[in-house]
């Protein structure tokens, strides 16, 4: 079979997205884990993670309810009360902004010291 430099180089694409996927999908395993109160060591296979967090999962009494992030729900403690920084932040900001303006000279340089 003759091969050419393209077909080499399309298969050493899909081994280094295969190899990229892998890394995905064993961050996301490692995750879910965590959240399920488990440490997957990822120097194992994909499929073998599989198993041993699906093996943890059915084991388990109480799944925690948990948000988007992997983060237990009753651990966050949100602030929902309106704040007042936003604004404060916005005048400090152009404050700033107008010292800035006002410290540099018409032309543009720097001043000199």
């Amino acid at each position: 079979m003759y091969h050419t430099e393209s077909m080499i180089q399309m298969m050493e694409d899909l081994q280094r997205q295969a190899s990229e996927m892998e890394k995905h999908v064993k961050d996301m395993m490692e995750a879910e884990g965590r959240a399920c109160g488990i440490e997957l060591d990822k120097r194992k296979n994909a499929r073998d993670l599989m198993h041993q967090l699906m093996e943890h999962q059915a084991n388990m009494e109480h799944k925690p309810e948990m948000t988007w992030a992997y983060v237990p729900a009753d651990m966050p403690e949100y602030d929902t009360q309106p704040s007042e920084w936003h604004d404060d932040m916005h005048d400090d900001m152009h404050h700033q902004e107008t010292l800035m303006e006002t410290d540099m000279p018409a032309d543009g340089t720097e001043h000199q010291q």
